[in-house]
Parts: structure tokens; sequence; C-alpha cells
């Protein structure tokens, strides 16, 4: 037979809480000398959860730089004097889609902190319920059971929880929750130094094939009026068929070199339009500024500076500080938790339709807990926080040594490719010179076409190797400055900044 009687209820009984209600164990007010103890127990034991740091010695100053008076510039992209290249860079921090990707899971990274920090407050909430129950009894039976009764109940309530944070285990939880924040800020502010970089070094890749587009056709088209020229000699009988064979092998092997450059300058052109959050379609809008490009002088500063200005080490720091902080969130595992709980409200009870009117209750509960046996449980957690504290701090200290690593190479490269420039500049300026005297004297018969076609050979590779070394140079200038951690300052939200004039 169905059981139609109504289930007995509590309305003051037990309280409401958000997670874990309080129906293990009420702890009384005459406990409260062992729960001081539990609470001085807990805090000892979490002061002495090891806080770890990096222990890597910073040098005093770079191997690769004698100079450590000044910082690096901040906003670099203004000292070349483009304003084509820093209106892209300007576009690319707006609109670069990875950099508003970083930026969105900063928004989760900031939500995720403030329900860690909601936790160490009461939760408040109401709640209301109604029932009506009619066991279809008839009178005598219902007046002579008791259980058998009709009612109806209307009840409201206020609830209030809380776990009071004996053990410090939810500051440490929101302490890392804020490390993760900032570790998810710097990671976003990584991202944009990156994209910022990928421009400038796109830029000047497009910039050196159209320097080096315009330099090949100029000679291809020198090399194609020196074809024109020996074939008219071989019709006089002044030269063979084997000479104009040698000068159009030439011409062909220079017009060769055009298309690569097309493409490359092509490539670079679609790249930036999608590093500034286009399409590679509209990337025929990218102009670059006319006339040359000089590589300011950089200042690299002191090692130290950039632990303070590297976003990528700053994000190592900060999610060290985060393992710290869960190590200790671990250590609080093995101490009390305690638990507060109340609830106070009206409820109307009408039973067989007698209207009793409504009355206040109220319930106030306390549970403390600490664990005793969990099959290891806790110990594994501990033992997983200590793994990634030994863990976060191995890549802290690992990043710092790249880090300096990345500055020192970059100084070395970027120093000797200022010596190779000016010693192909110099070159350079020495074959044009050698091909006008060859040509003079082949023009006067005093030579025959194997020793100018050999100076048109050393002319072209001479100045093509001087355009790809003064790139060259501007794109190690671009890795300086990204070893060096500067640029994203300028995009802070509170960070004023008065771009340089231009020079160009």
């Amino acid at each position: 037979m169905t059981n139609n009687l109504p289930q007995a209820r509590m309305p003051c009984s037990t309280p409401r809480y958000r997670a874990e209600p309080l129906r293990i164990m009420a702890t009384p007010l005459r406990c409260a000398p062992a729960l001081v103890l539990a609470v001085l127990a807990a805090l000892a034991g979490c002061a002495k959860t090891p806080i770890v740091k990096s222990t890597v010695d910073v040098p005093a100053q770079f191997a690769a730089s004698a100079d450590i008076v000044g910082e690096p510039e901040i906003a670099w992209w203004e000292s070349y004097g483009d304003p084509v290249l820093s209106d892209l860079v300007r576009r690319a921090a707006r609109e670069n889609r990875d950099v508003r990707i970083a930026t969105e899971r900063v928004r989760a990274a900031r939500a995720g902190e403030t329900v860690s920090r909601s936790w160490l407050w009461p939760s408040i909430g109401i709640g209301g319920a109604g029932t009506d129950s009619n066991t279809g009894y008839s009178s005598a039976i219902k007046n002579a059971v008791a259980p058998a009764a009709d009612a109806k109940t209307l009840a409201g309530s206020l609830d209030v929880s809380w776990e009071i944070d004996i053990s410090g285990r939810l500051r440490a939880g929101a302490a890392a929750a804020a490390a993760d924040t900032m570790a998810s800020e710097d990671t976003a502010r990584a991202v944009r130094l990156l994209v910022l970089t990928d421009v400038a070094s796109n830029y000047f890749t497009l910039v050196g094939a159209l320097r080096q587009l315009e330099t090949v056709r100029a000679i291809s088209a020198a090399q194609d009026e020196t074809l024109r020229l020996i074939s008219s000699r071989q019709h006089a009988g002044l030269a063979t068929a084997f000479d104009v064979e040698r000068a159009q092998t030439d011409a062909d092997k220079t017009r060769a070199a055009i298309p690569p450059l097309e493409t490359l300058a092509a490539v670079a052109r679609h790249r930036i339009a999608v590093l500034i959050g286009d399409q590679a379609v509209n990337a025929g809008n990218i102009v670059p500024t006319s006339g040359s490009i000089a590589v300011p002088p950089t200042r690299a500063g002191q090692p130290a500076t950039i632990l303070q200005r590297r976003p990528d080490l700053l994000a190592a720091a900060a999610q060290l500080d985060a393992a710290n902080a869960r190590r200790q969130q671990a250590a609080a595992e093995w101490f009390p938790r305690l638990f507060l709980g109340a609830s106070f409200g009206r409820e109307k009870i009408e039973p067989n339709g007698l209207d009793l009117g409504a009355a206040r209750f109220s319930n106030v509960a306390a549970l403390i807990a600490m664990p005793i046996f969990n099959a290891g449980r806790t110990q594994a957690i501990n033992a997983s926080a200590e793994a990634a504290q030994s863990e976060a701090v191995l890549r802290y200290e690992d990043a710092i040594v790249r880090a300096l690593e990345d500055v020192e190479n970059a100084l070395t490269t970027l120093t000797d490719e200022r010596q190779r420039a000016a010693l192909l500049d110099s070159a350079s300026a020495s074959a044009d010179a050698a091909l006008g005297r060859a040509r003079s004297l082949y023009d006067g018969g005093q030579i025959d076409l194997l020793p100018l076609l050999d100076a048109q050979r050393a002319r072209l590779a001479v100045r093509v190797d001087a355009n790809a070394s003064n790139t060259q140079l501007l794109l190690d200038s671009i890795q300086l400055y990204k070893a060096l951690g500067g640029g994203w300052q300028v995009f802070e939200p509170n960070q004023a900044f008065e771009p340089k004039e231009s020079s160009s």
C-alpha cells in the first residue's frame, strides 16, 4: 500500500548552506577551548610552510655591452623615425586578435580571483517554501491520528553560512588566484610585445625586400644593356657568340632573383595585415616610407632591470607566487575547518484547516571538522603542491637565465652585424667604382668581355649582400628590443606617452 502520510518536517532544525550543510556535528560552546587550541595548531602549522624564491645570481652588467648607463627605449619603434612603422605598431596593439584573446583571458582570470576571494566572506541568501498536504482521510481519522493530518505551510527565511578561515586555507587560495591573475596580465603583455616585434620584423623584411628588388632590377637593366651592346658588337664582328652567351647567362640569372624577392615582399605584407587585425587581401594598402632607415643606438641597461621589464619573467614570477600560495593552501588541509550557519524566518502552519498563525523560527549551528584518515589524500595533495612549487621556481630561474642569454646573443649579433654592414657598404662603393672603370676600359678596347662581366657579378653580389646586411641589422635591433622586453608599457591603461617627432 502506498504511504500517503505526510513526511515529518523540521523547519527550524537544519540551516541551509551553500555547499556543506552542518548536519554532521554541531559544536557546543563548551568545546571552545579545544577549538582555540585547534586554531593555534593550524596557524602554527601554516607558518612553517616553506616559501621558495629564485637563487639565480644576476650579473651587474652584460658581457657584450660596456654601457650600463641609461635605460633602453620603451617606445622603441619611434626611434626609427618611420611614421608608417609607428602607425602599424599602434594598430597591432589595438586590433591584433592574439592580443584581444589574451585580454579576454585576463578577464576570466580576474573573475576567478573574485570567486576565490568570495569564499572569505559569509554567504547570505533568502529562501521560501510552501506546501499543501491532503491525506484524503476522513475527519475522524485525521483527528484521531496525528500523522494523518492535512497541513498547509508557508515559510520564508534568511540564511547565512560562513567558513571561518582559521587555518589560512581560503586566504592562501585567494592569494593564489590573485597571483594567477597577475600572471595572466603579464602573459597578455608578453603577447602584445611579441606582436609588436613581429610587426616591426615583418615591416623591415618588407622594406629590405623592396630595396633588394630595386637593386636587382637596376643591375638587371644594366646587364640587359650590356647584353645589347655585346650583341651589337657581335654583329659588327667585334665579339663572339660565346661572349653573347655568357652575357645572356648573367642577365637571366639576375632576372631569376626577382620572383623570390617579390614573394618575400608579398608574404611580409600579408603577415603585417593579419597582425594589425586586417586581412591579407588588403595587404596592398601597406606602403613603407621611402628612403633608408637607420638603426638607432641602443642601450641595454643593467641586467637586473629586465626582471621588471620582460613580461615573460614577470609572468613566471607571478606563477611562482601562485605556487607558493597553493603550497600554503595544501598545508592547511591537515588542520581543522570551522563552519558557521544560521537561519532566521517565519513560518505559518495550518493543520486540518486550523489557522495557528505565523511564528518566527531561528537556527544557529557550528561545525568543526578535521581529517583523521582519508587513505593518503591529504598527503598526496601536499606532495603535488610541493612538486608544483619546485617546478615553478625552476621555471622562473630558467626563464631568467634564458632572458639573459637572449640579451647577450642579441647584443653580440647586433655588434657584429654593424661591423659587417660597414664593411659591405665600403665594398659596395668599391664595386661600383670598379665596374665603372671596367666599362670604360671595355668600351676603349683595353680589356675583353670577361673582366667586365666579372666586375658586374662582383657588383651584384656585394650590393645584394650589403642590402641583406642592412636589413639584418634592422632585424637584429628588433631582436634586442624584444630580448630587453620593452614596448608593452606604452599601451598600459594608465601610461601616458608622447611620441617623438619623426625625423623623416
